[in-house]
């Protein structure tokens, strides 16, 4: 983040003030964020999302069953056809982005630190 430039008579002030969205910003997204009062347990909620199933994981999981029941009862559900390709597709391109990124952190290693990089590669 870059300060503003100081405009006086407040030398200071224009280094401590940052306009909103101007910094990092690190947010868990959480059922109670966006409603204190959600239905059922809170602490439940949570323990389930982390030591069991992301709700990504568990809506695949409702997506995979209404695939299933649509080509089992012969029943087009077009909308969740659709959503469970674009999915499939933003996960290859995440897989291939994420794969560019250890090609080039290998190739980097291979170059600051070939013996570390042999230790990657396993020989």
């Amino acid at each position: 983040m870059f300060p503003y430039p100081t405009f006086p008579p407040y030398p200071d002030w224009s280094s401590h003030f940052c306009a909103p969205f101007s910094g990092d910003v690190i947010q868990n997204i959480e059922p109670r964020v966006f409603s204190p009062d959600i239905a059922g347990d809170a602490e439940m909620e949570e323990r389930i999302h982390m030591n069991v199933a992301s709700y990504g994981k568990q809506l695949g999981k409702i997506l995979e069953a209404l695939e299933v029941l649509s080509e089992a009862t012969g029943t087009p559900l077009p909308a969740i056809t659709d959503l469970i390709a674009r999915v499939e597709a933003e996960k290859a391109e995440c897989r291939g982005t994420i794969r560019a990124q250890a090609e080039a952190a290998l190739a980097r290693l291979k170059q600051v630190d070939p013996g570390a990089w042999q230790q990657v590669r396993g020989g």
